[in-house]
């Protein structure tokens, strides 16, 4: 931690092992001023970007001898949440493993839902299992009626769950969640939603059940889809099982349901990283990316963990370096074999990431005198290196005691797009003035201009809309507002990858750079990325090399290691 650092961990809940269940944040506050203070705990949600965070401050109000007792609030990506138990026992594993001391055996929390509990149990008969070594936990929660939803409040069914096979509807009493039941719960694992359509439902969201299959060792399967909170599936949400159980048991109200975990013991590869915000100057601005430092030439080499790190982070890109010493000449600048995964894939190459990456080795690796850095990637070698603050920085900003870095990246060609490979463009992009649609010759990238900054910055596009396009996804593009100090305005939406939206996209600007610069007849470029986390990008063409140096700053704002 620095000075002012937060103890957190990211565990998973709900799960045997890593990677799996689902992930929550666990923020320790030693201050209650930062308890109180909710923009500053949303910021730090949205940066995560998992489904909850939640945020532990000691409480000493119980009395002496008491068990142990902490204020706790839940945080998604977009909004505050009152009752929230994935993140619950999420925060009672984090404690009774780092904080409290072992003879400990519950604790209380002091929520907006009320009092709610979590207690060291022996494994429940149900697991199979002797529990021997393995910490079970068990949280006390309040009961949650399911009502009647009114036909008035309901989103087209089948269009939202594309055609399953719907059994009844209600609505959770409290959140006003639409709780489907499904004939099956195949059906339930198999659903393919609509997320697009399940943001018109009156509630945070959709939750669908479903029997399990005879022979499974379950009693019901639940899938939960809430977009409206940033969040397109909740991998589990603790609080929502109550609402299912009390549907198919009829339990009475006034109950209370009680909800058991346990973590397998996992042997700990120790892996630095941190979290850096790309192509800004201020925390929780720019674009986010994580950043981990490999020691084992095997980890590098495994896809598979690489890709379930990526996921767990679910960040736009994750970053793996591994020094490279194929370089090791006497003042070579040092090398770093360096990769990039998305929540759902491998890129080939990744502007904001590398960026990320070498502010990271610069600030926290690296000796001071060091200011070239080259990579080894997919796309070849690509370097980093410090510069002075561009002339195209705001006026006044001298680069007096700033990092700015310049990549030096390939361009990118635009092509004509035939007609056959566009989604329905104006319903993607629900009918924003189109003047022309190109594709990039890498990724296929829908290249789309548009005829003003301002509908780049306010447009709402359509995810559901955007998954049938060719390539990776929709950038959209348009002249910057006169008098801005900027020359374009661009956006970049890709759901395909798990990343509705790339909040600043470096690798977008390979194409987008000689894409202005030939309209503008300019050389140096300023790029505002007008996504709702914003971020700026200077650029400067070199044509002859076919190259283009894309200059910013970043910043970190989380550093910890992996455990798994």
């Amino acid at each position: 931690m620095g000075k002012n650092g937060i103890q957190y961990a990211v565990v998973d809940a709900f799960a045997a092992e890593p990677f799996k269940g689902n992930p929550a944040a666990v923020c320790l506050l030693e201050d209650g001023d930062k308890a109180a203070d909710e923009r500053w705990m949303q910021s730090v949600a949205a940066e995560f970007n998992i489904s909850e965070t939640a945020f532990l401050l000691r409480d000493s109000s119980g009395a002496a001898g008491a068990a142990p007792r902490f204020q706790l609030r839940w945080f998604t990506p977009a909004a505050e949440v009152a009752l929230c138990g994935h993140a619950t026992l999420a925060s009672a594993h984090f404690l009774f493993t780092s904080v409290l001391a072992e003879q400990e055996t519950l604790i209380e929390f002091s929520t907006k839902s009320g009092i709610l509990t979590a207690r060291k149990v022996p494994a429940p008969e149900s697991t199979g299992v002797s529990g021997e070594g393995k910490l079970f936990i068990e949280l006390d929660f309040p009961m949650i009626d399911l009502v009647d939803c009114h036909a008035a409040e309901l989103p087209s069914i089948p269009e939202t769950l594309n055609g399953a096979s719907v059994v009844t509807v209600h609505k959770s009493a409290t959140a006003g969640d639409l709780i489907v039941e499904l004939s099956s719960g195949k059906e339930v694992a198999d659903i393919i939603p609509n997320i697009h359509e399940i943001k018109k439902c009156s509630g945070r969201g959709v939750i669908v059940t479903g029997p399990a299959p005879a022979g499974s060792g379950y009693d019901f399967f639940t899938r939960f889809f809430c977009p409206k909170f940033g969040i397109d599936e909740n991998r589990y949400l603790a609080e929502t099982e109550k609402n299912v159980v009390m549907e198919l048991e009829f339990l009475s109200v006034g109950l209370v349901e009680k909800i058991q975990y346990f973590q397998r013991d996992v042997v700990a590869v120790v892996v630095a990283h941190a979290q850096v915000d790309a192509f800004t100057a201020e925390p929780f601005k720019g674009n986010p990316a994580a950043v981990c430092l490999l020691e084992d030439a095997s980890k590098a080499a495994d896809e598979r963990w690489m890709q379930s790190v990526a996921a767990e982070f679910n960040l736009s890109d994750t970053a793996f370096l591994l020094r490279d010493d194929s370089s090791a000449a006497t003042g070579a600048a040092p090398r770093f074999q360096l990769r990039w995964f998305a929540p759902a894939t491998e890129l080939k190459l990744c502007g904001h990431a590398t960026l990320a990456a070498a502010h990271f080795l610069f600030t926290s690796v690296l000796a001071a005198q060091e200011t070239l850095i080259e990579f080894s990637t997919k796309s070849g070698i690509l370097t980093a290196r410090k510069v002075p603050a561009p002339e195209t920085a705001s006026a006044g900003v001298s680069g007096e005691g700033k990092l700015f870095i310049e990549l030096d990246f390939p361009m990118i060609d635009l092509v004509d797009c035939p007609p056959d490979e566009l989604p329905s463009i104006p319903e993607t992009l629900n009918g924003a003035s189109i003047v022309s649609v190109h594709k990039s010759s890498t990724a296929g990238d829908l290249v789309v201009e548009l005829s003003s900054g301002k509908e780049v910055a306010d447009i709402i596009p359509n995810f559901h809309e955007i998954k049938t396009c060719s390539g990776r996804g929709v950038v959209i593009t348009g002249p910057a507002p006169s008098g801005s100090g900027y020359n374009f305005f661009t956006r970049f939406f890709c759901p395909k990858f798990g990343v509705d939206e790339d909040p600043v996209c470096g690798s977008a600007h390979c194409a987008l750079a000689p894409y202005w610069g030939g309209k503008l007849g300019k050389q140096k470029l300023t790029a505002f990325q007008a996504s709702p986390r914003s971020g700026i990008l200077h650029l400067e063409l070199e044509v002859a090399g076919r190259r283009v140096r894309i200059q910013g700053e970043a910043i970190t704002v989380m550093t910890g290691t992996l455990l798994a």
